[in-house]
């Protein structure tokens, strides 16, 4: 496949953005990272300094760093990685800019519209994440899924050229992403399980670990996530990927299996304590979206009873 000349620029150097900008890199892409402040002068000195927990592999890159985003400053695309509640002080600054393409990636319980209303359908696109991890000073501790397939779309479901491009570029640096028609649902879907995970890993003293050991807040989980998918469904939105329709069929008891299995592993931590105990603001923010939707849902069952 002929390389890609496309110029990206990642906004967020935390542990999803410094991993993004990592592996473009290292895949021959011409990318550079938007930091702020300390994190700005760590990687101009350092590079992006990523650590492996479940190798004991630790790397050095050297990115190309930039602090501020220009309005001529143009780029193919901007993947836009940072927490979901410092989104809307962002949306500004990328109004401003000229660059035709711009990629959420993250959850979002509000759906597009807040993108779509300051930049304009034309420019907007979504997309997710690869990895899971916490910073510890200048050093990125991360799991790096590049083998994990994960989905880009726009936000009307077509498949544009433009989204063909990007998962070109994206399959070239290594990453196993897919075009998605479904998109805005794949983010929701996503999105409802960090605030119920959240929680209830908070509970645990942020550890994964221990929450395996509770059957009853186990338990707890799976009835929310049912509570929440009937939630989606209500409001229009499908669960995706369909795999995780099994939450609605399986029996409670096996999916309390599941979680306890799955929790007690390192990935778990990695991937779930670890954010968690570093984003306390985005799991509230969350939190409160997930309210909003429960309450929409419930207007729309009332509002159904009085035709």
């Amino acid at each position: 496949m002929k390389n890609d000349r496309a110029r990206i620029l990642v906004i967020g150097a935390g542990v999803n953005g410094s991993v993004y900008a990592t592996v473009l890199h290292n895949g021959g892409i011409n990318v550079t990272i938007l930091a702020r402040g300390k994190r700005y002068e760590e990687i101009r000195k350092e590079g992006i300094i990523i650590e492996e927990p479940l190798k004991n592999k630790r790397s050095v890159t050297r990115v190309k760093v930039i602090r501020t985003l220009k309005p001529n400053d143009i780029y193919d695309y901007i993947l836009v990685v940072v927490r979901r509640n410092q989104v809307s002080e962002l949306l500004p600054v990328l109004a401003r800019n000229k660059s035709p393409n711009v990629v959420f990636t993250g959850n979002n319980l509000a759906g597009p519209d807040e993108y779509v209303d300051a930049l304009g359908k034309d420019r907007v696109m979504m997309g997710f994440v690869y990895a899971g991890g916490k910073r510890e000073g200048d050093i990125i501790k991360a799991v790096v899924l590049k083998s994990a397939t994960v989905p880009f779309g726009e936000v009307d479901g077509t498949i544009t050229p433009r989204l063909t491009r990007l998962i070109n570029i994206l399959h070239q640096a290594g990453f196993k992403a897919e075009a998605s028609k479904s998109i805005v649902d794949f983010v929701f879907t996503h999105g409802i399980g960090v605030p119920l995970f959240a929680e209830l890993i908070i509970k645990h003293g942020i550890s994964t670990r221990d929450l395996a050991k509770s059957d009853a807040d186990l338990g707890l989980l799976v009835d929310s996530m049912r509570e929440s998918f009937y939630v989606l469904r209500a409001l229009g939105y499908r669960v995706v990927p369909r795999s995780l329709s099994l939450v609605e069929i399986l029996p409670r008891f096996l999916l309390v299996l599941f979680f306890k299995v799955f929790l007690s592993l390192k990935l778990a931590e990695v991937g779930g304590a670890y954010h968690v105990s570093q984003a306390p603001d985005e799991v509230q923010f969350l939190a409160q979206e997930l309210a909003v939707l429960s309450k929409s849902q419930v207007y729309l069952r009332l509002q159904s009873k009085k035709c």
